[in-house]
């Protein structure tokens, strides 16, 4: 597949990237291809960093299940019950809205999508947690967006700010020490934050269009995922350690020895049909797929799932232009195809 990847890259004038395809017992392909960053003779590895942009969410999702395994939180838990205080200065229909709700993505909070809406919350004050609460006071007063069929996800980076700021006030930990406790602890990994390239120059760089053309940024203000909305996007990690991130799910649904678990794994990648929590999903060839696009500003991600192949697929580029976003989806659904015949 090195081959297609190396097309599929230059095709969509994405400077570098990586895959792998694995089961809970075997890496069945891998491959890197392209530069670290244009224009500079530098190969990207399978051990480098990306950021994985919106694919932060599953991250944020696993968190918020493992406190509901340990009874911390319920599913249930409305924003109205962590935040009494907001009482009477937000929209009302918001203090019903439940944590299965914010990260499900059926919350009705806007989108929150688009950099520009950022330009409000770059310089919130106050340490991480301080600003997502600020976040949450200010984004609850917003119209909601009207979803027509609620049991349709509308996906919203605000939603999952939101509920990553829950978790922090029942926890009193930050969300960046969640991670910590429940993910890179457990599992043995190393999932940081920000852009590689900005703690390490010889990570791979973000990339992507100015003025319509494709330029390297190592920490491009504008394209950051700011304080606020961290959790819905700006952690950063090396290939190796996201498979075993994905792994745990993969054990999950193969019954064997987790940490998320069988039930958790199912209700988090399959549960309601479209998108269930943290995850979209779809029937394909009588099988079911998991699987979440990571849009960033200077990355993009690619993710999937297959449950009944006990597969799992990665793909990960240093672009986060149109481009990127789709070259690692067509690599990643190239792959399905190639590994499911």
């Amino acid at each position: 597949m090195q081959k297609i990847a190396d097309s599929v890259r230059k095709y969509r004038n994405i400077p570098g990237m990586v895959y792998a395809v694995f089961t809970t017992d075997a890496i069945l392909d891998s491959g890197a291809s392209g530069v670290r960053k244009m224009r500079v003779k530098s190969p990207v590895r399978m051990k480098n960093r990306f950021q994985i942009g919106a694919t932060t969410t599953t991250f944020t999702t696993y968190i918020a299940a493992r406190m509901v395994q340990e009874g911390k939180v319920s599913w249930n838990t409305t924003i109205g019950k962590i935040y009494p205080e907001l009482d009477g200065k937000i929209v009302k229909i918001y203090t019903k809205i439940t944590l299965q709700q914010l990260l499900g993505q059926r919350s009705g909070l806007p989108p929150y999508e688009d950099f520009n809406e950022w330009r409000d919350i770059h310089s919130l004050p106050g340490n991480p947690t301080q600003q997502r609460a600020l976040f949450v006071s200010m984004i609850l007063k917003r119209r909601p967006t009207l979803i027509l069929d609620s049991s349709k996800a509308v996906y919203s980076v605000a939603g999952t700010a939101v509920a990553a700021a829950m978790l922090e006030k029942i926890s009193k930990k930050s969300w960046e020490q969640l991670v910590e406790i429940y993910i890179n602890k457990p599992l043995n990994i190393k999932a940081e934050f920000g852009f590689p390239a900005f703690k390490d120059s010889t990570e791979p760089w973000g990339h992507w269009d100015t003025y319509y053309q494709l330029t390297s940024h190592r920490d491009d203000y504008w394209a950051q995922f700011f304080t606020p909305v961290a959790p819905a996007g700006n952690i950063n990690i090396a290939m190796n350690d996201f498979m075993v991130y994905l792994k745990d799910y993969l054990l999950a649904l193969q019954n064997q020895k987790s940490v998320i678990g069988t039930e958790t794994a199912e209700l988090l990648l399959f549960q309601k049909p479209g998108y269930s929590i943290g995850w979209y999903n779809t029937k394909w060839r009588g099988m079911n797929i998991a699987y979440c696009i990571g849009r960033g500003g200077l990355y993009s991600s690619y993710i999937e799932i297959i449950k009944e192949k006990n597969i799992g697929i990665i793909v990960l580029c240093n672009s986060g232009t149109l481009d990127g976003r789709a070259g690692v989806t067509n690599m990643g659904r190239i792959l399905r195809y190639h590994y499911t015949q």
